[in-house]
């Protein structure tokens, strides 16, 4: 509660002061320094984005190397997003069969490029009937010839649709849950998925694990802009990695990190991220953030600011999201959350249920 409140005045967003009567003034001393984008991400106008097309679905014999032991596995062609409309990609949907009292299903998206696969929780799912089903691409999802990773993100939001419908996976049921979990790079996948491509209205609990790291692309890769923030209490990096050089087509001279980077290209960035001209109101949808404070990387402060955004949205409840910080004292490092990935496995079995009936 005390992040939303400080998240938004940090900026003037003037819909926090209407929480301030209940939630006392004392609370504003406990502000964390987290850089803002509330007052430039209003949601009145935004536009879902319009997703693709799965084809080329095929049964595998064998699931590639690396796939959760005992698992079924289709490759599927994700194509058809818009401007990037002949630039397909493979994946594959890899998923255990369902428990014999089925409760849910849980799609992964693993860090990284998502080509492998986060098998986090996944026997604990299983047993508490939970269905278990992984997407690992053939290559970057985040990737394109010249655009960003907004346009990419249509691609998993795409496949996470797809596998909602499909009769042989989650066949569209509103009876049982329908949940995401993704793991850095993979919490991207479901950061986009919910803010740009619609994903709200068929996710009933997400799980974000250290992510998403693509919040503000142009507040992580600027380095005119504050290179820290502070996060529970803990000063962390905000520098994204050398590898959204590739992934955001940033062209040469110009870097992730550049100084004195073009308006033009600035505005560019901050288009392609997450928390800016999204969609951050998910009255039926769950959103709960993990992450790790000790010598954290640039997933820790973006997905606060991803966080801070659903929180105003939602008034502050805590059932609709919380964000959960874990420190040196809980065994977490970096991207690794300790004692936190018990956590956040179990409130994926307590909470992933329906909300869309």
């Amino acid at each position: 509660m005390v992040f939303v409140v400080c998240f938004a005045l940090a900026r003037g967003y003037i819909r926090a002061m209407r929480l301030l009567p209940i939630l006392g003034l004392g609370l504003l001393a406990a502000c964390d320094q987290v850089p803002s984008a509330a007052d430039e991400a209003e949601t009145d106008d935004a536009v879902v984005l319009a997703l693709g097309s799965v084809t080329n679905v095929v049964n595998l014999a064998t699931c590639p190397n690396g796939a959760p032991s005992g698992a079924t596995c289709k490759r599927v062609t994700v194509g058809g997003c818009p401007g990037i409309e002949t630039e397909t990609l493979d994946a594959t949907v890899a998923f255990w069969p369902a428990p014999a009292q089925l409760k849910g299903t849980v799609v992964h998206f693993s860090g990284s490029g998502g080509t492998g696969y986060q098998v986090g929780g996944a026997q604990q799912y299983q047993t508490a009937g939970l269905r278990n089903v992984w997407v690992a691409w053939a290559s970057d999802w985040e990737q394109t010839a010249s655009l960003g990773i907004r346009t990419a993100g249509c691609r998993p939001s795409t496949v996470l649709k797809w596998i909602f419908d499909a009769p042989a996976l989650h066949a569209g049921s509103r009876a049982i849950g329908f949940c995401g979990e993704g793991f850095s790079g993979g919490s991207g996948q479901l950061g986009y998925a919910l803010a740009h491509y619609g994903m709200g209205n068929y996710l009933d609990y997400v799980n974000e694990l250290s992510g998403p790291p693509f919040a503000r692309i142009d507040l992580g890769c600027d380095g005119d802009a504050p290179a820290t923030a502070v996060v529970c209490g803990a000063t962390d990096t905000m520098r994204l990695p050398g590898s959204l050089n590739a992934w955001e087509n940033i062209q040469s001279p110009l870097s992730c990190g550049s100084t004195g980077v073009p308006a033009a290209e600035l505005n560019r960035w901050k288009t392609d991220s997450i928390a800016y001209g999204g969609v951050y109101d998910y009255p039926k949808t769950e959103v709960q953030f993990y992450a790790c404070t000790y010598q954290a990387t640039a997933v820790t402060a973006q997905g606060k600011i991803y966080y801070d955004l659903i929180a105003a949205a939602a008034g502050g409840n805590p059932s609709r999201a919380s964000y959960h910080c874990y420190s040196q004292a809980d065994n977490c490092q970096g991207e690794n959350l300790g004692t936190g990935s018990s956590a956040a496995t179990q409130a994926m079995i307590n909470r992933c249920v329906p909300h869309h009936m």
